[in-house]
């Protein structure tokens, strides 16, 4: 692989990028198959814009994560210097993957809009999505799943993921990353 791709999961308070708050953003790369690095992001809000379906889900305590979490535009500063790091500035536009990663795109695109910044050029408008690639692998007769939920998909290939780390933005990035590289192997 000529250029990394940006594994992305992010945990918000509901389905609506631009109405819930995103909470937290997971970020892994790796050189081929070994995570070189990895960072979790939590976002600080006043006030927070949640659901009780997406806190459901990311089972987020609001007064923790506030303790812990960073304003906006540290935040921002943070991700900055991690991409940096691993995409400077004169590398190629950085291709984000995930799973559903239409869904993160969106929530990471509003964000850095209320930070003054957009999507292109630092960002590709492709993406990498491991439902999509699994969801050909079963059409091709090599996955024999109907579900392709990122839990299914888990537990099919064996990919472990600590209960206090499911449904976190970096335990998921990081979970993705691995289901990433077990949906090449299958294609070889």
């Amino acid at each position: 692989m000529t250029q990394p791709f940006l594994f992305l999961d992010t945990e918000t308070g509901g389905l609506d990028p631009r109405g819930n708050s995103l909470l937290s953003l997971g970020l892994v790369v790796g050189d081929g198959p070994r995570v070189v690095n990895s960072l979790e992001i939590l976002l600080r809000h006043e006030p927070y814009v949640v659901s009780a379906g997406g806190m459901k889900v990311n089972r987020i305590d609001l007064v923790r994560h506030h303790e812990a979490a960073l304003d906006p535009p540290v935040a921002m500063a943070v991700l900055e210097v991690f991409l940096e790091q691993h995409f400077p500035h004169r590398c190629q536009p950085i291709t984000l993957a995930g799973h559903n990663v239409a869904f993160d795109q969106a929530f990471l695109e509003v964000f850095l809009a209320s930070q003054g910044r957009e999507m292109e050029p630092r960002f590709s408008h492709r993406l990498v999505d491991t439902h999509s690639l699994a969801a050909g692998l079963r059409d091709a007769g090599r996955l024999p799943l109907a579900n392709l939920s990122s839990t299914a998909l888990f537990a099919h290939f064996g990919i472990l993921v600590p209960e206090d780390k499911r449904h976190t933005a970096l335990g998921d990035a990081l979970a993705t990353f691995e289901l990433y590289w077990k949906l090449v192997e299958l294609m070889k």
